[in-house]
């Protein structure tokens, strides 16, 4: 990250006709989003245990029924088998209908219990998702460098979008802070790490127009380049390019010599990065 102040960039006019792009996270409507969803799941999950538990009950019911049922033929069937034979046998007949229904009763309820099981794992497993993502949203230290660490190291880790809502946080509570356009230039490296590049350029304009001045002018204005050439618009992308190699710019070498090449890539380009330079042709062939 560039440490030399820069001069005055008259080029920076250049970009005065720049897309802005703004974006804005509520940290407070995220959370009571998530904790929502939270307890409403757990709400469903309290009324279908509900729902499972009395059919299980009714089904043990039944089944409490029917072993009643299997209990009194049996004792029928020991009290008048030695004297009526054809009634024994009838007797018989209903006694192994009887234990059929019992060991489909035995069966269903098996089943039950599994998908009860299984439902319950599932829904927990929803459950601790959701928790897990409640407590990364909350889990925000409360001191201002606790806080700035933090966002470091999410931002070192490449967790951008912890990082990012860090970084948020850090502008909300210290707005018009000393580091405010370090902050916003690391917000825009979050965003272009994920290759949002259009979100990312937005917070580059920011300081391109609020910002002049500051230390990480130039590291805005390179990385609003490689956006803009990402996005295939290789004459806005060639615009930023050029303001850092003029000599006057102010800009540390190492970021001069990066933009002369990008400069020579993107002439050289034939449509394969610039998306603004191919012919209508070019776009409508499948071939091309």
């Amino acid at each position: 990250m560039s440490t030399t102040r820069p001069h005055s960039l008259t080029l920076l006019a250049v970009f005065a006709c720049a897309p802005l792009f703004s974006g804005c996270i509520t940290m407070k409507a995220d959370h009571d989003a998530l904790e929502s969803e939270v307890m409403a799941l757990r709400k469903k999950v309290a009324e279908r245990d509900m729902q499972l538990e009395e059919t299980l009950a009714k089904a043990q019911e039944q089944m409490a029924q029917v072993e009643e049922q299997l209990a009194a033929a049996e004792k029928i069937l020991r009290s008048n088998q030695a004297t009526i034979g054809v009634r024994v046998d009838d007797l018989e007949v209903d006694l192994g209908e009887v234990r059929g229904v019992a060991e489909d009763s035995q069966n269903e309820v098996a089943a039950l219990a599994q998908n009860i099981s299984e439902s319950r794992t599932e829904v927990d497993q929803r459950l601790a998702k959701l928790e897990t993502q409640l407590n990364a949203e909350t889990n925000i230290p409360e001191g201002k460098s606790d806080l700035m660490r933090a966002a470091e190291s999410a931002l070192k880790s490449k967790d951008f979008g912890r990082a990012r809502r860090l970084f948020r946080t850090y502008l909300s509570r210290y707005p018009a802070d000393k580091k405010e356009a370090e902050v916003r230039f690391k917000i825009g490296q979050t965003l272009y790490s994920e290759r949002d590049y259009r979100s990312a350029l937005g917070e580059f304009y920011w300081l391109v127009q609020n910002a002049p001045e500051s230390e990480v002018i130039h590291d805005a204005v390179y990385y609003s380049g490689l956006a803009f050439a990402n996005l295939g618009q290789c004459d806005k992308s060639m615009a930023y390019f050029e303001a850092i190699v003029k000599e006057d710019s102010g800009a540390p070498d190492r970021y001069k010599k990066q933009a002369a090449k990008q400069i020579s890539t993107l002439e050289a380009d034939k449509g394969k990065i610039c998306a603004d330079r191919r012919s209508s042709e070019e776009e409508t062939d499948p071939a091309a």
